[in-house]
């Protein structure tokens, strides 16, 4: 083998990422090296590498809008700046089962953006995939039954195999169906939405987080908060308890979601919508249009940039006010029922990569423990 080392750094909301770093690193210490999986939150990477040639270094992340995550890019673009260091990307993206049928997923430009910022970082690309695991977006769509779990993880182990051996003999793993498939959706992403990545990553950031609510079995234990990876929820008291409140560093990982004992975690599709009119409203046409009549020397404002960007300053602060509101009002009783039986969340099976314990993504640093060889037992 190439490499003598591993060091995989990852960020994971449910686990199937971090599923995903813990076969790589058995793969890898299978083949007698060794191996780190560290969550990005807890990760010193200008004293973790060694630029030594002998490691080799795996950024992992879930796809989020046929990308990668925030906090995932703000990573690649604080790591140090290293000549030929060897760097694997791995995406994972939802897959769901139809009978026979796996439906994969699709991670867009995620893997090809951070190979681009990390060469210009000096680093040097060994390989990219993209691997299918359960989807998990369940504030949207009902958890998968465990048997369809089971077998599409079982099957992307199998492929995560056949994706890791190529890297270990010391070749390049680039021109894969695999890496064309996701190349076809970024051209076709990008071709109908240029703008698309940036509009889901704001939109991510300021309305996916604020339609989160905790219902009325939440009993303010405060996991969801000290569990957060992004530091998105901070517990607020109301009254003698405390609630969770979902704050614009929330990127819709769901961990708070899956990992709830109580389920106490929300999507309030209902609030979902009365926030969706809140915010297109049109504040500023009525407000740009009453004041070129009322002030005669302003000229009318028609470019649809300056626009946008006057439409953009009411949404933030209309935003902030109206969750400020909402979060208030759901711990009346009643007003909390009532959003609870609005939202399909209620009735949603929920979901978090089965094998992977909580307090395993917390802690930060995984490396696997290898069992001692036993001693051979002669025969006289």
């Amino acid at each position: 083998m190439e490499f003598k080392k591993a060091l995989f750094y990852v960020t994971s909301g449910t686990g199937n990422t971090y599923r995903m770093a813990c076969w790589m690193a058995e793969k890898f210490e299978e083949q007698g090296g060794e191996s780190d999986v560290i969550m990005i939150d807890n990760a010193d990477p200008a004293n973790e590498i060694d630029g030594s040639g002998k490691q080799v270094l795996g950024l992992l992340f879930p796809t989020h809008g046929f990308m990668a995550p925030w906090s995932m890019i703000k990573f690649f673009f604080g790591l140090p700046r290293l000549k030929g260091v060897p760097i694997i990307f791995g995406a994972t993206r939802g897959c769901f089962k139809l009978g026979p049928v796996y439906v994969p997923g699709a991670a867009g430009w995620a893997n090809f953006m951070a190979a681009l910022i990390l060469v210009f970082k000096g680093y040097r690309t060994r390989g990219m995939f993209s691997l299918d695991m359960p989807i998990n977006m369940t504030s949207l769509h009902w958890g998968l039954h465990r048997k369809n779990i089971d077998a599409i993880s079982t099957r992307a182990r199998r492929k995560l195999n056949g994706f890791m051996n190529p890297i270990l003999e010391g070749r390049h793993l680039w021109f894969t169906l695999n890496n064309l498939w996701d190349l076809a959706w970024t051209v076709l992403v990008l071709w109908l939405v240029p703008i698309f990545p940036i509009i889901y990553l704001l939109f991510g950031k300021i309305f996916m987080g604020k339609a989160n609510f905790s219902n009325n079995s939440c009993i303010g234990c405060g996991l969801c908060a000290k569990a957060c990876p992004n530091d998105g929820i901070v517990m607020r008291k109301v009254g003698d308890q405390k609630r969770p409140y979902w704050t614009y560093h929330c990127e819709a990982c769901l961990r708070c979601m899956g990992y709830c004992k109580k389920q106490a975690v929300e999507t309030g599709h209902s609030w979902a919508v009365i926030l969706y009119f809140i915010t297109a409203i049109p504040v500023t046409t009525w407000g740009l249009s009453w004041l070129t009549k009322t002030v005669s020397f302003i000229p009318a404002i028609e470019n649809y940039w300056i626009q946008t960007l006057i439409s953009i300053i009411y949404i933030y602060p209309a935003i902030i006010v109206a969750y400020f509101v909402f979060w208030w009002l759901i711990r009346i009783p009643f007003i909390n029922t009532l959003f609870r039986y609005t939202t399909f969340t209620r009735w949603y099976r929920r979901y978090h990569e089965p094998g992977t314990q909580l307090k395993k993504m917390t802690v930060g640093r995984w490396r696997l423990k290898r069992a001692a060889p036993k001693p051979s037992v002669g025969v006289d």
